[in-house]
């Protein structure tokens, strides 16, 4: 009798190694290499370790992790599953849901809206709306600001949102700020006075979201895609789910491991990413280098400075620039951002003062934070090796 457990993860090892992708240049990722991969990386050996073991025990099929060193990326590694059904591997061109990392590349064409002199960053944000206005409350809702927004300093509702599965009739964003939402039915308001504290706000972002779309009088969606993603040349990135990008997508899993429906956002600056590791990875080094000549106008270098700087006041529970979250983990202090929907987990760190960077993409609800850690921790200590520090 063939030992069905034993065999399954043996073919899950062999894929991950199997395809496992390495750069030694920029983005230039060969997919799909047809062997294993000689590496003498610790840290590679040690990533590939960990994300083996975690798909062998867990219900998270598949993970891809990126490596940035020196500004540019080092390597790639695909593991596991894209479709367990279908033995359908990772690979870098994998499509993953990156939840709430999404703000993060939102904010950089939020951050255009000042650029173009749509928006001014200190400006009260109700100013310029008019299909949809933040409702009076006890707390001064001029202090609203794109600046707070951003930094989730604007004393605004809502933490996040749940979506709704992939071919279902989704709200409108007036309808959404309303709170017409089924996860919580809970209103974009401002519950604090802004300015006085940090409080984690994906209404922010949707609020923001409506102010893009108010001053450019286009969809957020497809200006992303014109203005921020195809300058950088991001070509298999989309706050929206086209047919293309289905077929190439990983299939989410549960906590049970079983296979469910992408789910789809109204509120897609705050968790409706789709991008690749080969995406991903490319946007972090340019959150690194802010090179002028890669930014290709999309933002001046001296922005995306200003977004990777603390915007006070900051909280026990966090603090942030402008879309960029800060970190102190395991000593190392990094900006970057995670995210988690239904069946995905995604998380961008980048230590600045070596121009490193880890990204993760993965396509389970079990992934979170007790798989994150250990690979950060192996990166993190790497890092701090470096420096002299570990």
């Amino acid at each position: 009798m063939i030992n069905i457990k034993s065999n399954f993860l043996c073919t899950i090892s062999c894929i991950g190694i199997l395809f496992s992708c390495a750069s030694a240049k920029r983005i230039a990722v060969e997919p799909n290499t047809g062997g294993m991969l000689e590496k003498t990386d610790s840290l590679y050996k040690e990533i590939q370790r960990l994300g083996l073991e975690y798909t062998q025990k867990s219900n998270v099929p598949g993970v891809a992790v990126a490596v940035i060193e020196n500004g540019r990326v080092a390597w790639i590694q695909c593991i596991g599953y894209a479709d367990v059904a279908s033995k359908k591997p990772v690979t870098n061109q994998t499509i993953f849901n990156v939840g709430s990392v999404s703000k993060v590349v939102a904010a950089w064409g939020f951050m255009q809206l000042t650029e173009k002199k749509l928006v001014k960053l200190d400006d009260p944000v109700n100013q310029y709306l008019t299909r949809w206005k933040l409702p009076q409350s006890s707390f001064d809702i001029s202090k609203v600001t794109l600046r707070r927004i951003l930094s989730h300093t604007a004393g605004l509702s809502v933490h996040g949102y749940g979506g709704s599965e992939q071919g279902a009739k989704l709200l409108s964003l007036e309808e959404s700020l309303s709170g017409k939402t089924k996860r919580n039915r809970e209103s974009v308001s401002v519950i604090m006075e802004p300015g006085t504290k940090w409080k984690y706000s994906g209404g922010g972002y949707t609020l923001a979201q409506l102010l893009l779309e108010e001053r450019t009088k286009e969809n957020f969606a497809e200006y992303m895609k014109k203005h921020v993603f195809k300058p950088l040349g991001l070509n298999q990135s989309n706050y929206e789910w086209t047919e293309e990008m289905k077929a190439n997508s990983a299939t989410a899993y549960d906590t049970l491991g079983k296979p469910i429906k992408n789910r789809i956002f109204t509120e897609q600056a705050a968790a409706g990413l789709q991008t690749t590791i080969l995406d991903f990875a490319r946007f972090a080094e340019l959150s690194i280098t802010a090179d002028p000549k890669e930014l290709n106008k999309v933002l001046k270098p001296e922005t995306i400075r200003l977004m990777e700087q603390r915007v006070q006041p900051g909280s026990s529970e966090g603090e942030s620039g402008l879309g960029y979250r800060f970190f102190n983990l395991e000593n190392l202090q990094t900006v970057g951002h995670t995210g988690e929907n239904d069946g995905w987990c995604a998380s961008m760190f980048l230590h600045m003062p070596t121009k490193s960077g880890l990204v993760i993409l993965c396509n389970g609800s079990n992934w979170k934070d007790d798989m994150r850690n250990p690979m950060y921790a192996a990166w993190a200590k790497s890092i701090l090796r470096k420096l002299g520090k570990g």
